[in-house]
């Protein structure tokens, strides 16, 4: 129980440092503030083999989805010195983050893909609509959050279903 807390805090701090870090216009600090959180929980963790697989996936379907969420505009990303197409790192750090969770915080999503499914739905816009509070992204418009809505409530079960796996 200890470590699920643990673990959970550390996604938290990492959360937190990577948005502050993009809305202070700092993400470069970020990403090597929150490397160091996912390198604490890499070496409290009796799961790396399966995290590092789980890291690799993640990261990989979050910057196509935040990509795809860049390239309609339906989200503005606080760049500063980022002037490429691409996913911001900070972003795909904050992917690389919530795997982590999978295995460990989150496992009670295991083998419940309708609770994985809501947590997802609900979950993964109110992250996006934190990050737009804080001023880290712009959510342009209404219909962004419906996206967000469906896209994690996909995605949640799909890297749940990853985890079961690795």
């Amino acid at each position: 129980m200890i470590k699920k807390l643990v673990n959970f805090s550390l996604f938290q701090l990492g959360w937190f440092v990577c948005i502050l870090g993009a809305s202070w216009n700092q993400p470069y600090v970020a990403l090597g503030l929150s490397s160091l959180i996912l390198l604490v929980h890499l070496h409290i963790t009796n799961y790396k083999n399966n995290d590092l697989k789980l890291l690799v996936f993640s990261g990989f379907i979050g910057f196509l989805f935040d990509g795809a969420l860049q390239y309609t505009g339906m989200i503005l990303y606080n760049n500063p010195g980022w002037n490429f197409p691409l996913t911001p790192l900070w972003i795909v750090m904050l992917w690389l983050l919530f795997s982590v969770t999978l295995n460990h915080s989150l496992a009670w999503l295991k083998n419940r893909t309708i609770l994985s499914l809501l947590f997802g739905s609900i979950g993964g816009p109110l992250a996006y609509v934190a990050g737009d509070k804080l001023g880290a992204i712009t959510i342009s418009t209404p219909e962004t959050i419906i996206a967000l809505a469906v896209g994690w409530a996909i995605i949640t079960p799909l890297l749940i279903k990853q985890s079961e796996k690795v």
